[in-house]
């Protein structure tokens, strides 16, 4: 059964910010491999640690929310325990009420999305009609 999940992970300072696309593609490629779903990436940026870690005092903060079964989150450690890029990574499992919100989110920025279609369609096919 899958559960939902919300990680923060703190990518090394001195990796270029073209690069750190394909850090967050590895991490989503591990959730992926890992029988998981992908619900929402965030990147908060570039921000001051409030300890050195890894004798680094800054790093690129990212929020992911996803879904995957404890044996699927036992792979996605493994994969990021590995990872010199990333300095620091937290998992933890969302409550009921911050599973609803995220939904609800979700559902929200679908609906907008739906909203700003039909007015996109509706123009190509009235220029159809007028031909």
């Amino acid at each position: 059964m899958s559960r939902y999940y919300e990680m923060i992970f703190i990518v090394h300072p001195n990796v270029p910010e073209e690069e750190l696309s394909v850090v967050t593609d590895k991490v989503t490629a591990a959730i992926n491999q890992n029988k998981g779903e992908v619900i929402k990436l965030d990147k908060w940026g570039k921000r001051r640690c409030a300890h050195k870690i890894k004798k680094c005092a800054k790093g690129y903060y990212f929020l992911l929310y996803f879904m995957i079964t404890p044996d699927g989150l036992a792979g996605l450690d493994r994969a990021l325990r590995y990872d010199e890029k990333i300095l620091r990574y937290q998992t933890v499992v969302l409550d009921k009420e911050k599973i609803d919100a995220l939904n609800k989110e979700m559902e929200d920025k679908d609906q907008k999305a739906e909203e700003n279609l039909p007015a996109a369609q509706e123009t190509p096919s009235e220029e159809q009609e007028v031909s």
